[in-house]
């Protein structure tokens, strides 16, 4: 009997444990700081001063809105984004990320090649990787 409740014990502490360090959340407002888009630099002048905005389950950015979900949070997180309005209305761009309090970064498959699985790209790949901070 004691053994059980051992057990319990120590399961309600990993789970008390787990919750207290679970990770950052997406929601929020986020300027890009720097970018690269296959290999090469990617000059954040070229969004024009947006900002990034999640919710639990939607974006919005310089007039592209949407949803995305993410799929897993083993690293690499990876998440599919869902375009609605402006210019990625209707596709689907898988992607991955990764993300503490004030740092974000994004890794978009832009092209028709697989989603994906670092955080680089060679030179002519369609991935666009975006490095973004907190905003409040």
């Amino acid at each position: 009997m004691h053994r059980f409740a051992l057990c319990g014990l120590v399961l309600a502490l990993a789970v008390t444990s787990c919750k207290r360090f679970a990770a950052p959340t997406l929601a929020g407002n986020w300027t890009p700081v720097s970018a690269e888009l296959g290999g090469q630099d990617f000059p954040v002048a070229n969004f024009a001063g947006a900002t990034l905005r999640l919710t639990d389950s939607t974006y919005e950015f310089a007039g592209d809105t949407g949803t995305y979900a993410v799929l897993s949070v083993k690293e690499p997180a990876r998440m599919d984004i869902h375009g609605q309005s402006g210019p990625n209305a209707g596709r689907t761009i898988p992607a991955i990320f990764e993300v503490s309090d004030a740092q974000l970064t994004i890794g978009y498959q832009l092209g028709a090649g697989e989603r994906p699985t670092e955080f680089a790209a060679a030179k002519g790949e369609q991935i666009l990787i975006v490095n973004y901070k907190r905003v409040h």
